[in-house]
Formats: structure tokens, C-alpha cells, sequence
């Protein structure tokens, strides 16, 4: 509770001091003592302690907070952190703690909350796009997503806090939004696409499942080690996109909702090859008799994943990326990271003239945009080819006469 005293100055007149803590100056490093004062007539000491008890009260109402208690660390660690627990997945918690210990709190460690402006993020923000950034000992800058991600982490906080009304407005909200430079992603052309197809027949049935469905459908890796059978509609060739899996060292094994996108974007139904029904229905059936076989079943037989071992236990993220780099190598495929399947099919969609709203749909982004920024590369090379082959049906006849 923030301490007050009333004072006499004499012809009636009273200085009131309010006591609201201490906060470190981020210039000197001293703890300075932070008072509120006011001068005020009274006629004695007990209306000048009413006036003082309203003044109390109007400084530590509902639109001011003690510095004290609202130092950004404290705020992050104490309010931020358990709310973020349960709305982020934690392997994106995982990584956003690691660039708040890394970057983001020793940055404003020493400023309270109400005290973080604009100029503060802009200057921590260009700070990151100076040289000797990286954490990994390599040289050259950080990339321009990983400068965003840090501004994504500051703006998730911001919000919170002016959620829960600790502050008016956000800070960010002045800031301009950091540019990504979108890379040219590897993928697979459509032949080597095939010749993938190919290698996969004499794999495993649950990696030629798993991994047909990563190219076909666009899914992301912990949507599709998420994937049970029982979202998976044979009849109407229809997987029901409703689940993710992933896994920390800390947490293990998490089932949760899938948390990238709006709501319709989380929860969505993609349409599945005619040539994925029977190795679906196969695997299945394989599964079934190794349940049934099995001695002891991975969380009693509660879920019954696409890709998992005999009793049940789901693949480890990790393994599955190592599983892939083994297979390249194997059969001498081009080199591409497993997430690129998921860039290969929307590839491949586009070359194909399909509309980027469908994509997008079938992607899970949050709106259209989203797909045209990561995409607007290969939608330009399409459009190019489109232009390319008019050319050729319209003005053909003519250059031949």
C-alpha cells in the first residue's frame, strides 16, 4: 500500500506526499524514491487526512499502478509468463523465453513498464540489425525474421499488459513493423516431387503415409504427428485438421490445439488424394493388429496417431526430422529441410493455377496475405509462364504467317 503523510505549511495551507515505492535509474543505476505531491487547504488535521486518503486513492486507482510492482522484468517473468503458458504452444514458448533472456529483458531491465516509449523499441530493434548479434558465434547479422520474431515477442507483451489495463496504449503501436526479406524457399519441382513418390514405395508404410500426406495436403510437421485416424474421413477423402503434437525436453509430449492462424485456419478439412485411400486403409489395418498385439499401449490407447510406433507411442519430432535427412541420403534426393514439403505443395498448387484463396485455405494461414507474401515469388514466376503460353495460343498463328 503506498504510505501518505499531511502537512502544515501554515495559513491553512497542507502539503500532501504520497510514497509510491522506488524504481533504478536506467542512467545511473541508483534507486531513487518515487513521491507524489500536492498542496491543499484545510481547516485541521482530520480534513487534511480525508483529503490526503482521496488522494491516495485517485493516484493508485484503477489508471495508476506502483512502479515498484510493475518493473517490465517483474512484469514479463510474474504476470506475462503464466498467461502465456497456457495460450502459446510450448515449443513457441520455449523459444520465445530463450530470446527474452537472450535479447529482450537485460535490454529493459532497468525501465518500469508505463516508462518503455516507442524510441525505446526502435532503438532496441536497430540494435539487433547491428553486427555481433548472433548467439550462435557465426558471423554476419541476424536475419530479418528472427529481428521480427523479437518484435512479435515485444508486441505480445505490450498487448497483455494493456489488456489487463496496466498501461493506456501499447509502445509498439508507434513503431513501424519490421520488413522480412522473404528467401527464395527450396522445393521440390514437380520432377523431382515424383521422383520422391517413388523412393517412398520401398520405405515403411507409415513413412510413405506420413509423408505423401506432408506433400499432398501442406500439413505442418506437428499437425501431422498430431494426426489420428480417427480425423481422417476415407469415405469422403477428407483429413479433419484439428490437433498438433509436439514435444520439449521440459513439457515431453503435448496434444493441443493447433495455435497458428484464426480460429478457422486452426480447425479446417483439406481434401486428400484418391491415391492416399488404400495405403491409409493398409496402414490402419497394420496398426490395429499391433494394438492389439501390443502388451502395453502409449497412454492406455487414448490416441491413435498416423505415425507412431507399435504401442502407440508417437515418433519424436526430432526423429522424424532425422528419419528424413537419412533418406535423402539414401536415395540421393536433393536436399530440402522436412518443412519444405509443406512449401513444395503449395509449389506445386500454384504451378498448377490453382487460386490462392484454396491454398491458402488448405495451408491454415490466417487470411490470404499471409500466403501471398511467403508465395508472391512463385505467384510472379507463374504469372510469367501464364503470360508466356498466351503468347503462344494467341499470337503464334500470326508469327507463322
Amino acid at each position: 500500500m503506498a504510505k501518505g503523510y499531511a502537512r502544515p505549511r501554515g495559513n491553512g495551507k497542507w502539503q500532501l506526499e504520497v510514497n509510491l515505492g522506488s524504481y533504478v535509474d536506467p542512467k545511473t543505476g541508483k534507486r531513487k524514491r518515487i513521491r507524489k505531491f500536492k498542496e491543499i487547504s484545510a481547516k485541521n488535521q482530520r480534513q487534511a487526512d480525508l483529503e490526503l486518503a482521496k488522494f491516495v486513492a485517485e493516484i493508485t486507482g484503477n489508471n495508476y499502478f506502483e512502479p515498484e510492482k510493475i518493473n517490465f522484468v517483474e512484469f514479463v517473468q510474474k504476470e506475462w509468463l503464466p498467461v502465456a503458458e497456457k495460450r502459446l504452444s510450448h515449443t513457441t514458448l520455449t523459444t520465445h523465453i530463450r530470446y527474452l533472456n537472450l535479447r529482450i529483458l537485460p535490454a529493459f531491465q532497468y525501465l518500469r513498464l508505463d516508462q518503455i516509449k516507442p524510441k525505446h523499441i526502435i532503438d532496441f530493434l536497430r540494435n539487433l540489425e547491428e553486427e555481433g548479434m548472433r548467439a550462435d558465434g557465426k558471423g554476419g547479422k541476424l536475419s530479418s525474421s528472427t529481428i521480427f520474431y523479437h518484435y512479435r515477442i515485444l508486441n505480445n507483451i505490450f498487448n497483455y499488459a494493456k489488456e489487463i489495463k496496466l498501461i493506456k496504449e501499447s509502445p509498439l503501436e508507434g513503431v513501424k513493423k519490421p520488413k522480412v526479406e522473404y528467401k527464395d524457399i527450396e522445393v521440390y519441382s514437380p520432377e523431382e516431387a515424383a521422383r520422391l513418390i517413388k523412393c517412398l514405395e520401398t520405405e515403411p508404410l507409415h513413412w510413405q503415409v506420413i509423408i505423401k500426406l506432408a506433400v499432398t495436403t501442406g500439413m505442418r510437421r506437428s499437425e501431422l504427428l498430431g494426426l489420428e485416424f480417427k480425423h481422417i474421413d476415407l469415405d469422403n477423402r477428407i483429413v479433419h485438421i484439428r490437433q498438433a503434437l509436439t514435444y520439449s525436453k521440459h513439457s515431453g509430449y503435448q496434444i493441443h490445439e493447433i495455435k497458428k492462424g484464426s480460429r478457422s485456419a486452426r480447425i479446417r478439412d483439406v481434401v486428400i488424394s484418391e491415391a492416399l485411400v488404400d495405403p491409409i486403409k493398409r496402414l490402419y489395418s497394420q496398426r490395429e493388429t499391433e494394438r492389439d498385439n501390443s502388451s502395453t499401449l502409449w497412454m492406455d490407447g487414448k490416441y491413435n496417431f498416423v505415425l507412431a510406433h507399435e504401442d502407440g507411442k508417437p515418433y519424436n519430432p526430432y526423429s522424424l526430422q532425422n528419419w528424413w535427412k537419412r533418406f535423402i541420403k539414401r536415395h540421393g534426393l536433393k536436399y530440402i529441410n522436412f518443412h519444405a514439403l509443406r512449401h513444395t505443395s503449395a509449389t506445386l498448387l500454384i504451378n498448377e493455377g490453382v487460386h490462392a484463396k484454396v491454398i491458402s485455405e488448405r495451408l491454415g494461414h490466417s487470411d490470404i496475405k499471409t500466403t501471398m507474401n511467403v508465395y508472391g515469388h512463385v505467384f510472379k514466376k507463374a504469372d510469367e509462364l501464364a503470360a508466356t503460353k498466351l503468347d503462344e495460343v494467341l499470337f503464334k498463328t500470326n508469327k507463322d504467317h
